[in-house]
């Protein structure tokens, strides 16, 4: 009896991610197109597949315990992964999981069934005693318990609370919610919630202008109004984050990292719902991506937008960017490790360093600077991150608050423009610090500085 469907493509998934240092859900949907799984199938795949990735370093731990110091191809490590994810994180009968894992490893490489088996075999037995440790008192069984670095939950205790913690992780392991936005250029509000309607979204307001979260995510994303660009998947605490530069008619705002421009479209949908366009400079380090920006826009017919490419840590090096002063606002949002995001990044989960924080930090600082220069007195500027760090997101802050520059900024309270269920986000420095929830917002972090 071979391995089944399903956890062939599981492995296979895993071993392109690796191999290419891929995104999962990329190959993921890839790989189902081209096995022609659907329905259980499919679904069991995606749960072998972001599971295994997710808990990676666990599986590894647990899969070493018995490899009594023998080496294997990591396309064998792989087949071992999925099968161990079973054991330790899923209800599947342990006789069924050890069974198909040994297909599995077989199906990759023969003579490695053998190992295999004993391997399996072992990490059934101890399957009972998982996480191997009170998760209570010590904080690697925590860790493994959901499958997370230890160096990362040493940190997020430090920094968040034991409890707090360890609920970010249980929505780690979880699907996160398909949050919408409208997108204003592309069909009025009631169009867009007839159609989010017959598409079966089930989709409902979630408490922010024009944001819906989509309770049957499948039938969004299926459906025409995701499709045609009536909406606009954006996160409820990126949409929240974007509506802190307060964009109105006529300002002029610069939006450092602006990817794809999600955020730029966001902004200029507020101008406008608040009277007409502003002036945006949406700057990328990426030419592609900028390219990708202005044609996104310009299909939606979203006016007022000036892509530029270049290194935003040096204004003077981009070409059209606005004078040094001249600015209403800048809104950086700043390279970070994405840690307020694993859930919709397994393969971050284990491939983030402590030097990159450090490293990330390092640059945010300097955009953080940059901007600063930007800025007329009286306009502010929006720094935000989607990681939960505070190397990345309050030491920065508050090391540009005591240089020289900073020392001509404050920081602007906007407690009265959070959502009364998020107020909890809010942190006594006035910072917006939201955490991953099961059914809420990824991990953001954003402050608003004004220029004085």
């Amino acid at each position: 009896m071979s391995a089944s469907p399903a956890r062939m493509a599981a492995r296979e998934v895993l071993t392109r991610v690796r191999e290419g240092s891929a995104y999962a859900h990329e190959v993921l949907g890839g790989t189902l197109r081209r096995l022609k799984l659907t329905g259980e199938d499919a679904s069991f795949a995606t749960r072998l597949s972001y599971g295994a990735i997710q808990t990676e370093g666990t599986l590894d731990e647990a899969i070493d315990r018995h490899l009594g110091g023998k080496r294997i191809e990591p396309r064998v490590r792989d087949a071992l992964r999925v099968s161990a994810y079973e054991l330790l994180y899923l209800s599947t009968e342990q006789r069924a999981a050890v069974h198909q894992g040994v297909e599995l490893v077989r199906s990759t490489r023969k003579q490695a069934a053998g190992l295999g088996n004993a391997v399996l075999r072992r990490i059934a037995e101890d399957s009972a005693s998982f996480p191997w440790g009170d998760p209570d008192t010590d904080t690697a069984a925590l860790a493994r318990l959901y499958g997370h670095p230890a160096w990362l939950v040493e940190m997020w205790i430090a920094e968040l609370g034991r409890e707090t913690a360890a609920a970010i992780m249980a929505a780690d392991n979880e699907p996160a919610p398909l949050f919408l936005a409208e997108n204003p250029f592309a069909a009025t509000q009631e169009t867009i919630q007839a159609t989010l309607a017959a598409d079966g979204a089930d989709a409902h307001t979630c408490g922010l202008p024009g944001c819906y979260v989509a309770r049957d995510a499948g039938a969004a994303v299926r459906g025409g109004a995701l499709a045609d660009g009536m909406v606009i998947a954006a996160d409820a605490a990126a949409q929240f984050v974007t509506g802190l530069v307060l964009a109105r008619e006529g300002m002029t705002i610069v939006e450092v990292g602006a990817g794809r421009g999600t955020k730029t479209l966001l902004m200029q949908a507020a101008a406008v719902r608040h009277g007409g366009p502003a002036t945006i400079y949406a700057v990328d380090v990426h030419e592609f991506k900028s390219k990708l920006l202005a044609e996104r826009l310009n299909r939606f017919g979203v006016p007022g937008v000036q892509a530029l490419t270049g290194d935003a840590t040096s204004f003077e090096s981009v070409e059209g960017a606005p004078e040094a002063g001249s600015v209403d606002v800048v809104l950086v949002d700043a390279p970070c490790s994405g840690l307020g995001t694993l859930r919709r990044h397994p393969e971050k989960r284990w491939r983030v360093t402590p030097s990159d924080l450090e490293s990330l930090a390092t640059l945010g600082s300097r955009l953080l600077q940059a901007a600063a220069l930007l800025v007329r007195p009286g306009g502010f500027v929006v720094y935000s991150t989607c990681t939960l760090a505070d190397v990345e997101n309050a030491r920065v802050v508050e090391g540009f608050l005591g240089s020289e520059l900073g020392s001509s900024f404050r920081i602007d309270s906007f407690v009265d423009e959070v959502p009364a269920e998020w107020r909890r986000f809010v942190t006594p420095e006035g910072y917006f610090r939201s955490v991953p929830e099961v059914h809420g917002p990824d991990g953001h972090f954003a402050v608003r500085l004004v220029r004085v």
